[in-house]
């Protein structure tokens, strides 16, 4: 059974998303929750987590909507401005939803030493922080994360490994391994590696694994823009395969299938 951790839906008719553009014309286009329930067809996917497209408390409260119309969305996270002078009414608002789960905050916004104080609301509403950071800003996330005991932090895509930078993302993701409320989505992989994805891959997940652990990894999709290389079915295999032949017990699998999510999100299990 798979808890999908990072899923997205959208409108372009909503006019909030910015980096949508027409001409991605697989992605300029409606994607809901009744067209990955087609997707998701024999599968074992049990839930959703919807995570932000678009940086508005607008989006979120869209998001929040569906999740009432369509039981397999069992979280959302928003896409809020830390540093807006209304963040804390917005999340405070948004929080009375039983499904918000909290908000995600790109990584050069980790470079504002103001943001400390302002993601502190987020640990004392019991919310979590979703980071969408590659490997240039890991650091920086992991010095404001270390003052923010307590807060769970959920990494996406795998912090974005490439061979370019893979010293450099290394290092970055051995120092937030050391900091025990933070988890890592593998989401993400179809699109970031499109050629002998097993091969590239295997080896970073090898590292995720020593320094994190199964407790502190979590499947996601990334759908719809993992449609871009590729179907669900294809992202679940690919998910399953680079796991395969790391030792794992049934017990671990499950942790990373669904338990990480559930856990990290707050969510019941």
């Amino acid at each position: 059974m798979y808890l999908d951790s990072h899923v997205h839906f959208w409108q372009p008719s909503r006019g909030d998303y910015g980096w949508l553009k027409p001409e991605n014309t697989l992605l300029y286009r409606d994607y809901l929750p009744t067209q990955l329930l087609q997707e998701l067809e024999g599968l074992g996917v049990q839930g959703v987590i919807a995570v932000q497209a678009a940086p508005t408390a607008e989006e979120a409260e869209y998001l929040l909507q569906l999740s009432d119309r369509h039981p397999l969305i069992t979280g959302v996270v928003g896409g809020l401005d830390p540093l807006a002078v209304d963040f804390a009414s917005q999340l405070n608002r948004l929080a009375q939803h039983p499904r918000f789960l909290g908000i995600r905050v790109n990584g050069d916004r980790f470079e504002q030493p103001a943001l400390v104080e302002h993601l502190r609301i987020l640990q004392q509403l019991g919310l979590t922080l979703d980071v969408l950071a590659g490997p240039g800003h890991l650091t920086s996330v992991y010095e404001c994360a270390r003052q923010l005991t307590g807060l769970r932090i959920v990494v996406n895509h795998l912090g974005h490994p490439n061979t370019a930078t893979l010293e450099l993302w290394t290092a970055g993701m051995k120092q937030l391994a050391g900091l025990p409320d933070v988890s890592v989505k593998l989401s993400g992989m179809v699109t970031q590696v499109r050629e002998e994805r097993v091969e590239r891959l295997t080896p970073v997940i090898r590292i995720l694994l020593k320094e994190f652990g199964p407790s502190r990894l979590m499947f996601g999709s990334d759908w719809p823009v993992a449609l871009q290389a590729g179907g669900y079915e294809e992202v679940v295999k690919l998910f399953e395969a680079v796991l395969h032949g790391n030792g794992l017990s049934p017990s671990e699998l499950d942790m990373i299938r669904s338990r990480t999510a559930q856990r990290a999100y707050g969510l019941s299990q």
